[in-house]
């Protein structure tokens, strides 16, 4: 099944480059342009300037941020500004962050997976992926050959046999910075071989499922199969068959999964009252009338309330814009997804956000499903006051809240060969980008 190897990582020499603080930056397709920019004067040696480069208006085939990252890369070996370790190691990779009122930590290990196709069953996916973000992608791996982060992946161990050997690390971290979401990286190497070999025996038997990093997925299996067809032959066995991963337990309790709520515009023809109508033929609904005063604690009444209800029912909150109501909707009956997909999985079928597409915003919204990914009526986004304003200032003509998806779900529809609607899963924290590197041979 999957097979795991060590690797000699490069870091940084914050002895010349400064401070871990201002050269690592987070997850590239959560960058802002103007975050992008603010990264950029944080540092001359960010890696934002090699995984998520800004672009020039003279930009040319053979000039462009590609070639810059490439280049920059190189003369960053040569002064000295990164290195690479002498021994192959895993990267213990541990992140600590405040889950409300508690403290939550996730410990898994940075190596190289080998690249596999999907049809074996080895690497599982459970989102589709776009074009765009896999043409970049493979554009800045046919550049500089090199991983600057790593695919988030998760691997079932429910009697903890990797976590005891992670766990035994506890000396002073090597590595450890402080991200804006007040999150702690820390790293260690773990270069002994016993336990090395005890933890890629572990996962020998083991499926991948991937988290987060699907088009940095895509991406590595689309160059492995670049360098193959070049080559004419090959063992399997070249650095180009193995891509970097971060790789945790499905059972750990310090992952997390956040909600992606929906804010739905440009809807044509749309009628509040016509609508409530079509969802009580599918769902209860409650309605929560508030005043300004109110406003803020009643909504937070309407999360709570979901939340409470996640364990035994698909539950939604939603706001209309132009009114004074957070409405919860509660499915009546299952049976009316299976009828609607029959030829989709019962774990499929069953997740809220299955419902919420497929029922609300395709059946009786009329937005079809394939057009969901293109953003054209529907803005994805992950806190709920920022979500709630845009119903109230009039940007939205509807919200809708979502009860975060569960890591058993992923796993079942990823099991299951299904890939679940667009921005289903926002699993947290982020990796930072930039701790431990990855040149390819």
């Amino acid at each position: 099944m999957a097979k795991i190897i060590p690797f000699r990582g490069i870091v940084y020499n914050q002895a010349k480059a400064g401070a871990i603080a201002d050269l690592s930056c987070p997850p590239y397709d959560i960058i802002s342009h103007e975050a992008q920019q603010e990264l950029y004067r944080k540092s001359p040696y960010n890696v934002i300037r090699l995984e998520y480069g800004l672009e020039s208006p003279g930009d040319t085939e053979g000039d462009n941020r590609y070639s810059r990252a490439a280049a920059l890369l190189n003369e960053w070996f040569k002064k000295d500004i990164l290195r690479q370790g002498q021994d192959p190691a895993f990267y213990i990779y541990e992140m600590e962050y405040k889950a409300g009122e508690s403290k939550k930590k996730l410990r898994g290990f940075i190596c190289l997976a080998r690249i596999e196709d999907y049809d074996s069953g080895i690497v599982r996916p459970h989102e589709t992926t776009l074009s765009g973000p896999k043409t970049d992608r493979l554009n800045l791996l046919r550049a500089c050959r090199a991983c600057f982060s790593q695919i988030f992946s998760l691997f079932s161990d429910p009697q903890g046999t990797v976590s005891e050997i992670l766990g035994k690390i506890a000396h002073k971290p090597e590595m450890e910075v402080k991200d804006s979401d007040g999150v702690h990286h820390r790293i260690w190497a773990l270069s002994e071989t016993g336990d090395i070999e005890a933890v890629a025996g572990a996962l020998a038997d083991k499926s991948l499922f991937i988290a987060d990093g699907h088009h940095r997925y895509n991406t590595a299996l689309n160059y492995r199969n670049e360098r193959r067809r070049a080559a004419g032959q090959f063992t399997g066995e070249e650095g180009y068959n193995y891509t970097a991963m971060f790789l945790a337990r499905l059972e750990d309790p310090g992952l997390t999964i956040l909600p992606a709520h929906r804010a739905l515009f440009n809807l044509a023809d749309f009628e509040p009252r016509r609508f409530e109508n079509d969802l009580n033929s599918y769902f209860n609904i409650e309605r929560i009338d508030f005043d300004k005063k109110s406003e803020t604690k009643d909504r937070r009444t309407v999360l709570d309330t979901m939340a409470h209800r996640a364990g035994h029912a698909h539950v939604f909150g939603m706001r209309v814009k132009g009114e004074q109501s957070y409405y919860l909707l509660t499915l009546r009956n299952e049976q009316d997804m299976d009828a609607l997909l029959p030829d989709k999985s019962p774990a499929y079928r069953r997740l809220d956000v299955s419902i919420l597409h497929h029922l609300i915003i395709d059946r009786l919204l009329g937005i079809k499903m394939e057009t969901h990914k293109l953003g054209l009526n529907i803005e994805y986004i992950k806190e709920a006051g920022e979500a709630d304003r845009k119903a109230h200032d009039g940007l939205a003509d509807i919200v809708f809240f979502m009860n975060p998806t569960k890591v058993q779900e992923v796993k079942e529809v990823a099991e299951a060969d299904e890939r679940m609607p667009q921005k289903a899963t926002y699993f947290y924290p982020k990796l930072l980008t930039g701790l431990v590197m990855h040149k390819i041979d």
